[in-house]
């Protein structure tokens, strides 16, 4: 089973190595001694002549020589063959031209108009954009409508249909609004951007500090919570990152508050009391949106990520913090994140990976933890990533 040169990536950290392969799109962890027999597979060995490899190098038995020789064949198997996701297979576009609601966006010097269908769908889209909600437009760009057609969400932009989406594809479809929204801000196409993550971008007004972790684990309070002691909040839950620069871009969507996290901000922010409660049955939360102060997209709209942080907030903990081994942050960074299917633009992601230096914050005390992201922000350890 010969794989060719762009059939994968390999990338080693300290204790495993991060593979990726091209054909699915996909990230995984493995062994050190897996990326070896890859590597063999990838040279052109044959069956005997891996077998022979691996009892060798490993120092195994025939019958452990031969499960792990499987095992690998077995994920190549697996990683390498396309997944394709059926969301265009309606070619039809939105049959009406009758829509429940327009909504007209600023963002910048931009102005965006959206067009709903039915409230269900904008329902979808409109509670974390609100914020950016302008009347009496004379002029905008652009033209997002987003409607029904064969039983299917359509998104069409302008005269240009984008594609369509199955009831349960809806964060597919959420995630596809974001990213032609964010081609739409600057002017910059998808296979132009290298990653857009699941996290929080928070701003000193330099560089930012990436923070992730698991739903429910406080991550968006504490970015609320930095955004109330002077810090600004530069994207959450899609961090877009470009290839070129290498660099954090600007994403203007509001902070989603569950419910749990609302008494803990409500002396920062009182205008949670009053917000809107939106329930999402398909995800079992309800949450209330957070629109913090509106960025000048004229300057600063790119910035330098300083660290990634893994985000635990732990009654009583006060606060700890310590280096998390890159192994970690990948697993929890990577699965809800949106990766470039470019080759080009995964060897980026893959170098910007493995040199940005990662943390597992766990804190109940606020004070100590503006004191400590103060800290990374001025640390000379963290990494500057111009390239």
């Amino acid at each position: 089973m010969l794989l060719t040169t762009q059939s994968f990536l390999i990338k080693k950290l300290e204790h495993k190595s991060i593979v990726w392969f091209k054909a699915s799109n996909t990230y995984v962890l493995v062994a050190h001694d897996t990326v070896k027999i890859l590597e063999k597979i990838n040279e052109g060995f044959s069956d005997d002549e891996l077998f022979i490899f691996c009892l060798q190098q490993f120092q195994l038995s025939n019958k452990q020589a031969e499960t792990v020789i499987n095992a690998v064949y077995s994920l190549i198997k697996q990683l390498n063959t396309p997944v394709t996701i059926e969301t265009n297979s309606t070619t039809e576009s939105i049959k009406t031209t009758n829509y429940d609601s327009t909504k007209f966006y600023e963002i910048g010097t931009k102005i965006i108009k959206v067009s709903f269908e039915t409230a269900n769908l904008e329902f979808l889209v409109h509670p974390k954009f609100a914020h950016l909600e302008v009347t009496n437009v004379v002029d905008f760009i652009s033209h997002f409508k987003v409607g029904y057609s064969q039983h299917k969400i359509v998104l069409e932009v302008d005269t240009k249909r984008v594609g369509a989406w199955e009831e349960k594809e809806i964060h597919y479809f959420q995630g596809k609004f974001s990213m032609v929204l964010l081609e739409t801000m600057y002017e910059i196409e998808e296979k132009k951007w290298m990653a857009v993550l699941h996290a929080s971008a928070i701003s000193n007004g330099e560089n930012c500090i990436l923070f992730t972790g698991d739903s429910g684990n406080g991550k968006s309070t504490l970015a609320a919570l930095l955004v109330a002691n002077g810090y600004t909040l530069f994207a959450d839950d899609f961090v877009p990152i470009a290839a070129a620069t290498k660099k954090v871009f600007h994403f203007p969507a509001a902070i989603s508050i569950k419910e749990k996290a609302v008494a803990t901000l409500l002396p920062y922010f009182p205008k949670l009391e009053s917000a809107s409660v939106y329930t999402y049955e398909n995800m079992h939360k309800k949450v209330r949106y957070l629109a913090t102060q509106r960025l000048d997209l004229t300057t600063k709209k790119q910035l330098n990520c300083k660290a990634i942080v893994l985000v635990n907030y732990k009654e009583n903990s006060g606060l700890t913090i310590k280096k998390l081994p890159k192994e970690d942050a990948f697993e929890y960074l990577i699965p809800d994140s949106w990766l470039s299917e470019e080759v080009e633009n995964a060897s980026f992601f893959l170098d910007w990976f493995s040199t940005m230096p990662c943390y597992h914050l766990t804190y109940s005390d606020t004070e100590l933890m503006c004191k400590t992201v103060e800290e990374l922000f001025s640390s000379n350890e963290t990494r500057n990533n111009e390239l």
